[in-house]
């Protein structure tokens, strides 16, 4: 399957990166909403993570790209440090799937995306433990 990232910060996006290729994904990144939604024409991923809070394009605008530019209904999960709470209503308003507040949890993270994606695989309680970093906001 094929996730597609978006976010400004490069060690995040790494860590995503290499996290979900270890879990047997196809993934791309990029580090602008710009980027994001040019590689989502191309390389039209089953999901889509994102960040809101990014220069230029912001995360909710790729949101909204997405579900009206392209009426499509790929899934969407948010991983940001934004805590207000208008934005994340906003953010569900406009269609996401689930949001997640940095920190977060690497292996949270797969959790949700299997449960999104209505994947069945090794439960996070016997993952190994050294995967199991927190991303910082």
């Amino acid at each position: 399957m094929k996730i597609l990232a978006i976010d400004d910060q490069q060690l995040i996006l790494l860590s995503v990166e290499k996290k979900l290729a270890e879990l047997g994904f196809d993934v791309r990144i990029a580090d602008t909403g710009e980027k994001g939604i040019a590689l989502y024409d191309e390389f039209k991923p089953d999901l889509v993570i994102v960040d809101i809070n990014m220069p230029g394009m912001s995360g909710l605008e790729v949101v909204k790209y997405i579900r009206i530019s392209k009426s499509a209904d790929t899934p969407i999960l948010v991983l940001s440090g934004n805590t207000e709470e208008n934005i994340i209503v906003q953010g569900f308003d406009l269609g996401i799937n689930d949001y997640m507040k940095k920190p977060v949890s690497l292996n949270e993270m797969a959790a949700r995306i299997d449960r999104i994606l209505g994947i069945c695989t090794l439960p996070v309680s016997e993952r190994p433990a050294q995967n199991n970093r927190v991303l910082q906001k």
